[in-house]
């Protein structure tokens, strides 16, 4: 291949490198929220009280089941499920569900079964009731945080029903 002269020597006039090309003419098209986008301060205000429910409601239950269970303070607690404030109702009563399994598992070799069910059914009940009074007393009883909670609590109705 023949080398081809160099058709032009004008220096190039901007600072972007590119001949002809100004910062000026890049025009970006205006972004059109979707159906979806909401500011961020609405998703925060509305999920508040039932992110405080959800985390108070993990919490009392496990400490009632490792109160029914007579499990001491002494022994390694177990991994549990990584919490997520965001999933419904159903996945939540899953996760706690599971907790309360690995719990039960310390006491299931030495207590009958009937006796390790009930004693997590008793530890949900007086968890969700004890949340209920708990966001009462706090002011945190906003639909959704209260709804959240009944919501647990007939997903697990609705579970031993199936039983």
């Amino acid at each position: 291949m023949a080398d081809e002269p160099l058709r032009s020597t004008s220096p190039v006039a901007n600072t972007s490198g590119f001949a002809g090309h100004q910062p000026a003419q890049v025009v970006a098209a205006p972004r059109t929220p979707a159906a979806n986008d909401r500011p961020a301060t609405d998703s925060v205000a509305l999920h508040r009280a039932a992110t405080v429910a959800r985390d108070l409601l993990r919490e009392r239950v496990l400490a009632h089941t490792r109160t029914g269970l007579q499990l001491g303070d002494g022994e390694a607690p177990p991994e549990f499920a990584e919490v997520r404030h965001n999933e419904p109702a159903p996945l939540f009563l899953g996760r706690l569900l599971s907790a309360q399994n690995q719990l039960a598992a310390r006491r299931a070799l030495t207590w009958p079964s009937l006796r390790v069910r009930a004693c997590l059914d008793e530890a949900l009940r007086a968890g969700v009731a004890e949340v209920l009074e708990m966001l009462a007393l706090l002011a945190l009883a906003e639909a959704d945080a209260v709804w959240f909670v009944r919501d647990v609590m007939a997903e697990y109705e609705r579970r031993l029903a199936g039983l």
